[in-house]
Formats: C-alpha cells, structure tokens, sequence
C-alpha cells in the first residue's frame, strides 16, 4: 500500500515538480507536468500549494498552474537545502 503523504508534503512535491523543470516566477505547467503525483495527493497538493501561495491556477485553464515569486523563493530554498544536505554527506 503506498504511503500516504501530509498536506504540506503533497504541496511539497507540487512544488518540487516546478523546481525540477526550473520553471521561473511567472511561468507556467500543465496537469500533464504532474503525472510522477499520485490523483489522491495531487488535489491536495495544490491545495496546499495555492493556499501559500506558491502557486496560483490560471484563471481561465483550470489545468495550467503559475508559478508565484513566493513559490519561486520557496523552490530556490529548498532546492539550496536539499544541495547543502549533498554536501554534507560527501565530506
């Protein structure tokens, strides 16, 4: 049975999918992006997401999501994070 994830983990990993195709702030995905998020965690991923506004739904394609300077920000720290935690493990 897979793991079920938090909310926060869920808008996490919505975040995480628009680090890893380096998208700036401003730009744009689609739902077909999204395919590595299991259904269940998705709609509360992006839940979470536009509720901290990491993330904002275009307001006419209800399937396109845009990237926010804060999720911007939250993507750039995590990502520096997660780069310090490579480090630390190679020395």
């Amino acid at each position: 049975m897979a793991i079920t994830l938090t909310d926060d983990e869920a808008g996490r990993q919505i975040l995480g999918i628009f680090v890893r195709y380096r998208v700036p702030a401003g730009g744009t995905l689609r739902r077909t992006h999204f395919f590595d998020v299991r259904d269940g965690d998705f709609q509360r991923g992006l839940d979470n997401a536009t509720a901290r506004k990491w993330v904002a739904v275009h307001h006419r394609d209800r399937y396109r999501y845009i990237l926010t300077e804060e999720g911007y920000a939250a993507g750039r720290s995590a990502e520096e994070l997660a780069h310090q935690e490579l480090l630390k493990t190679d020395a």
